[in-house]
């Protein structure tokens, strides 16, 4: 079925055949993702992972996430620290039993989530007050809200310099709360002469740019880019 969402022609497959020729036959032709107004601010230009074009860079960017994060080697690298945090959440809700508290679980869940993307991405634990006096989680789920939202630029763009939703404007705030922390954690990564920090994915990301993995050079951009994205898989699995 043929629509025209605004000025963005749009296909709706419901067929399986149909489906296997986008997905399987015809599948690098629809592989890149259309620019996304929000993410355009959010997701640096669209140069993380989820959300680049097709093409060499993507590919690039595929194989060190791959080989770099989500790796059968790196998971198992990982693996005291899992269970390191694993004990602390079983050790607070043993002493909440023994006292009578409430526990939150899914706060602790959650928090359990952020305390691990943390090691896992940044090398350390950061408290709250570390990236912004709202908070990493609520930042983040305001961040994918605001991702999730049907943004009419992206249909019209001719109207996106009027911002009719306000969404450029509570984009560019949150943006700027993830730039400042990145920037901040990059710089402590650069300054640090601690090697074992190199052993995170913020230092192997660093540890390719500069270099021609692509027709572009790697630059810090482009390392803020994987570290949103980095953050977002971890979060959100």
């Amino acid at each position: 079925m043929f629509l025209r969402l605004g000025l963005i022609p749009t296909i709706v497959v419901s067929s399986p055949h149909i489906a296997e020729q986008f997905l399987k036959t015809h599948d690098l032709i629809f592989a890149s993702r259309p620019p996304i107004d929000t993410l355009k601010h959010m997701a640096y230009g669209q140069k993380n992972l989820a959300f680049s074009p097709y093409g060499s860079y993507w590919r690039t960017m595929h194989k060190i996430c791959m080989l770099e994060l989500l790796s059968k080697n790196k998971i198992s690298l990982n693996q005291d620290i899992r269970k390191e945090e694993l004990d602390l959440l079983i050790k607070h809700i043993k002493e909440a039993v023994g006292t009578d508290v409430t526990v939150d679980l899914s706060a602790k869940v959650t928090s359990l989530s952020v305390d691990l993307t943390c090691r896992m991405v940044f090398g350390k634990k950061y408290a709250d007050v570390d990236f912004n006096e709202r908070g990493f989680n609520t930042m983040f789920q305001e961040a994918v809200k605001l991702a999730d939202i049907s943004n009419l630029n992206d249909y019209i763009p001719q109207i996106a310099s009027l911002d009719l939703q306000g969404l450029t404007k509570r984009t560019k705030v949150v943006a700027k709360v993830f730039d400042d922390f990145f920037e901040k954690i990059i710089d402590k990564h650069v300054q640090s002469k601690d090697e074992n920090i190199t052993k995170d994915f913020v230092g192997i990301m660093l540890s390719f740019m500069g270099l021609q993995e692509t027709k572009d050079k790697i630059k810090q951009e482009q390392v803020k880019a994987m570290l949103f994205v980095s953050v977002s898989v971890f979060v959100i699995l």
